[in-house]
């Protein structure tokens, strides 16, 4: 895996700063660009301005942050954009399957809560990977962007949300490792010591890898998460 820092130079102070104010992402290995803003006036059109950071802390908080307290009957709007791990020219990146926004709240009676919302690309598209090759198939994105307003806010409730970026299948580092052995699982016989797992139904083939971003905070006395 590896972790991200948004800082405003490649200098230590910058960067330790960064990781003070939580402005950090996580990738399950891949080189994903993530953004992750949360306000409560981004325009729809925000991913289409080609200004999205400036315009994302102008308006909001990024993440990592406490969201303020929520004006009167206003939701808070969250605007997430991912570009894809381009890869090398022997090993490109994976295409992009969607991006998700995870929220988990506090309700009135004190029980937590936590539900999943897509906000872009699509998890029905039918993308896979040709076990044999490794070779992707089917569409994905380059990059994928989303302004999305929670529908089930509720000011009166403490609330937590980080953004998730997830691509398409690819080949499980133990397939890559099958295949590169020359694994024939229709003749058992055959296989190595050591390579009685490429023929495990059990073990899985692909994996998606994935980036996950800091979250952002809300509490209803605007005190972010240490508020009472």
């Amino acid at each position: 895996g590896l972790a991200v820092v948004w800082a405003e130079e490649n200098s230590r102070e910058a960067i330790f700063s960064a990781l003070r104010r939580k402005e950090v992402y996580g990738t399950s290995g891949p080189r994903h660009v993530v953004r992750f803003f949360a306000g409560y006036h981004y325009p729809e059109d925000l991913c289409e301005s080609g200004e999205l950071a400036a315009r994302g802390y102008a308006g909001g908080v990024p993440m990592g942050a406490d969201l303020p307290a929520a004006p009167a009957d206003r939701a808070p709007r969250f605007v997430v954009s991912a570009l894809r791990d381009p890869g090398t020219e022997a090993r490109p990146g994976a295409l992009l399957s969607r991006l998700q926004i995870v929220k988990g709240w506090l309700d009135r009676e004190g029980r937590t809560h936590e539900r999943v919302f897509d906000v872009a690309g699509d998890a029905k598209s039918g993308a896979d990977v040709d076990l044999a090759s490794c070779e992707p198939r089917g569409p994905g994105a380059d990059a994928l962007c989303a302004v999305w307003a929670d529908p089930e806010f509720d000011p009166a409730e403490r609330a937590v949300w980080y953004a998730r970026v997830i691509e398409n299948p690819t080949c499980r580092w133990t397939t890559r490792v099958c295949n590169a052995g020359g694994v024939r699982c229709d003749d058992p016989s055959q296989l190595e010591e050591g390579f009685g797992p490429c023929c495990d139904a059990q073990v899985p083939k692909t994996v998606q890898e994935r980036s996950w971003t800091s979250p952002i905070w809300y509490s209803p006395v605007g005190g972010g998460r240490g508020a009472p």
